[in-house]
């Protein structure tokens, strides 16, 4: 086993850029074992590259600590790429800082900052990351895309909350898609915007045992966003979740149709055993996503729906939208394949309202009109 921290990158300066170390370490080390001492700080001024990795395990003790050149970071896509690698273990007991509170205040003023993902996975197999933290990342934490296959992700903590008035913007935790075979498990995630959401592409994913803090929930989506795309997520399955404050628990978002967009199908996707802990809404499929009512009522999302099951949603509800714990738009001009069992999430005052729209007459539960979004 062949250890690499060698004198030469003790990881002393914030000056000094630990990177091309690290990334030589990887190469002469393909199939061994990289450690990240514990107790050592080393500095991510540039692009981290897993390149040269075979099989390969990176054991982070300590820290990696990300640099805040916004002049650098713009535009750059990732900070640490991982990237059409066969087999890799990211594991260790270690901080990945993305030092995004720098980003977060800066991007109110500077809209035109494209911020850093701080991990992507793409094109890649067989890769495994374990018991790692991830620290206020700029933008999304771990993105898995490129048709990758067979990623597990078990015993993570993610976390970035702002310090400040700014909120930590599009923190979110896993985005998957497109990219098959993909596990997340036992995992915490703390931020402001979805905790693991289903992207185009999407198949295959199991996402079991998070639990997820004021986040905006376990998602699909947004789908249809594109001309003429044709957005597909199946075969996938969220359990036993617990949803801590999040703007919902469980959720579908398609855009609207019309020729600036397209459409999609979700299909045989389950969330079940969803506790909600003040949650806005449990569930709530949105398929006017970020459009106006009369553009949606023009063009109606064509997107489908279908062997779609919500079981075993539990818990209450915050009461930011009153009587009401669920609100499910599905559209005229699309597919409303849905269920719903097992549903006892309580509003404050009692009331347990459920807001349907376009929905088949055996969903499960008693629906009011009136659902928007």
């Amino acid at each position: 086993m062949s250890h690499a921290h060698r004198h030469c990158w003790a990881g002393s300066s914030p000056t000094v850029d630990d990177v091309p170390a690290i990334q030589s370490a990887i190469k002469s080390c393909s199939s061994g074992t990289i450690v990240i001492p514990s107790g050592k700080t080393y500095y991510i001024n540039s692009q981290l590259s897993f390149a040269g990795c075979q099989g390969c395990h990176f054991q982070l003790n300590g820290q990696l600590f990300v640099s805040t050149d916004f002049n650098y970071w713009n535009n750059k896509g990732q900070i640490i790429s991982i990237s059409g690698i066969n087999g890799a273990t990211i594991s260790g007991a270690g901080t990945i800082n993305g030092n995004g509170q720098a980003s977060w205040d800066y991007i109110v003023s500077n809209t035109s900052y494209k911020r850093p993902y701080l991990i992507r996975v793409e094109n890649s197999s067989g890769i495994t990351m374990t018991g790692i933290t991830l620290k206020d990342a700029p933008m999304f934490h771990v993105v898995t895309s490129g048709n990758s296959k067979n990623i597990k992700y078990s015993g993570m903590t993610l976390h970035s909350v702002s310090s400040s008035s700014n909120v930590a913007h599009n923190t979110d935790g896993f985005d998957i898609g497109p990219a098959s075979y993909v596990s997340v498990e036992n995992t915490q995630v703390t931020n402001d915007d979805d905790c693991v959401v289903l992207k185009p592409g999407a198949s295959y994913v199991t996402v079991s045992g998070v639990t997820c803090t004021g986040s905006h929930g376990l998602s699909v989506g947004s789908l249809a966003g594109g001309a003429a795309s044709n957005d597909v997520v199946t075969n996938s399955i969220f359990k036993s979740c617990t949803m801590k404050g999040s703007s919902k628990a469980a959720g579908i978002k398609y855009w609207p149709g019309g020729s600036s967009h397209g459409t999609g199908m979700v299909s045989n996707v389950t969330w079940e055993d969803i506790v909600c802990d003040s949650c806005d809404y449990a569930i709530q499929i949105a398929t006017c996503y970020e459009s106006t009512a009369d553009q949606c009522s023009a063009s109606p999302s064509t997107g489908k729906i279908q062997d779609v099951t919500f079981s075993g949603f539990s818990g209450t509800t915050s009461g930011h939208y009153k009587s009401v714990v669920a609100n499910l738009d599905c559209s005229k001009g699309g597919t409303c394949g849905i269920t719903v069992d097992g549903f006892t999430v309580k509003s404050p005052d009692g009331v347990d309202k459920m807001l349907c729209a376009n929905t088949p007459s055996n969903i499960g539960v008693a629906c009011s009109s009136g659902a928007s979004g």
